[in-house]
């Protein structure tokens, strides 16, 4: 009877640790109660449902698990599972993501969309060697710079105190060969080094720099589309493989049409966010055709300097195929 009633408890508690949720600590940037951070808690919300209760989403929103960096170092070692990133971090662990950051690369979305296309599966597979499954890739608007003064011709950055992210050498010694002043920080510290003035000019998309405040601090915007920011959101292979395949199917549908709305709203909001800014006093300067040439000059002296440093000739190659297309 004893022995009976051993199995039935270890049954019992079997049962237990095997309908125990697997709980996804993901990680962003984002500020709370952004577009951004609800579709992620729209996602985990729909996972929750689509497994029944097995697979549960945490987001950590205002970067309070410290910039992508130390995300990827605490994904590394199991702390968080899970993250909502940039071009910023997904750079440390793919290097196809940098066809996305060529300078003056980009005249238009259908641009972007062809190159997305081309470098799908590349950046896919080099995450996956990295150790992360990638749920989706989405542009979430174009790279413009914004400074304290204005700027309007490339001399102009070079004279300019320009934030980078702390522990991204590859950007720093780029800029370097520009003549750009380079300031590594972490992005969590932006706001105060621009309060600072320990950097006074940035690359950024306009949603953010409305919703992180920098745009106060950075009251210029110069229309030139210097890039387009990436996004995606990737999780640690060893949570994903503990997934049963039939969650992961289901969850896989649900980041996709989530990765559809970011992308939507977040050409959308690009606008918005211009507009938003400029009422509460951003200038923008729009270059002259005859500042535009000298753009186009700079773009074609810096361009063997970002082969040779920041993207490989393969790399650049798919990418103006693509646009070419």
């Amino acid at each position: 009877m004893n022995f009976l009633k051993n199995i039935i408890v270890v049954v019992f508690l079997s049962g237990i640790l095997l309908s125990k949720p697997i709980i996804i600590k993901l990680a962003t940037v984002a500020p709370e109660g952004t577009e951004y951070y609800n579709l992620l808690l729209e996602m985990g919300q729909r996972w929750q449902e689509e497994t029944n209760g097995q697979v549960q989403l945490r987001i950590y929103p205002n970067g309070v698990v410290g910039g992508e960096i130390d995300t990827i170092r605490k994904m590394r070692i199991g702390q968080i599972q899970g993250s909502a990133m940039s071009s910023i971090g997904l750079a440390r662990l793919t290097d196809s993501i940098q066809a996305f950051t060529l300078p003056m690369g980009f005249k238009d979305y259908d641009e972007v969309d062809r190159v997305k296309e081309a470098m799908f599966d590349d950046i896919d597979s080099e995450l996956s060697d990295s150790g992360f499954k990638l749920l989706f890739l989405v542009d979430i608007g174009w790279v413009y710079w914004f400074s304290a003064d204005e700027i309007a011709v490339p001399q102009d950055l070079k004279d300019a105190k320009i934030f980078t992210s702390a522990g991204d050498y590859v950007t720093v010694e780029l800029f370097k060969k520009f003549g750009f002043n380079a300031i590594p920080m972490a992005e969590t510290d932006i706001l105060v080094g621009l309060q600072t003035g320990m950097i006074n000019a940035m690359q950024t998309v306009p949603i953010l720099s409305a919703s992180s405040g920098w745009s106060a601090l950075t009251p210029n915007m110069l229309d030139l589309k210097w890039a387009t920011f990436i996004g995606a959101v990737i999780i640690n292979d060893e949570v994903w493989s503990r997934i049963k395949p039939e969650h992961q199917k289901a969850m896989m549908a649900v980041a996709e049409d989530i990765g559809k709305k970011y992308q939507k709203n977040g050409r959308e909001m690009e606008v918005k966010a211009i507009d938003a800014m400029q009422e509460y006093g951003m200038k923008i300067k729009t270059p002259t055709d005859q500042e535009l040439e000298v753009w186009e000059s700079f773009k074609k002296e810096i361009t063997p300097d970002v082969i040779d440093t920041f993207l490989s000739q393969e790399i650049y190659n798919k990418v103006t195929s693509a646009i070419d297309e």
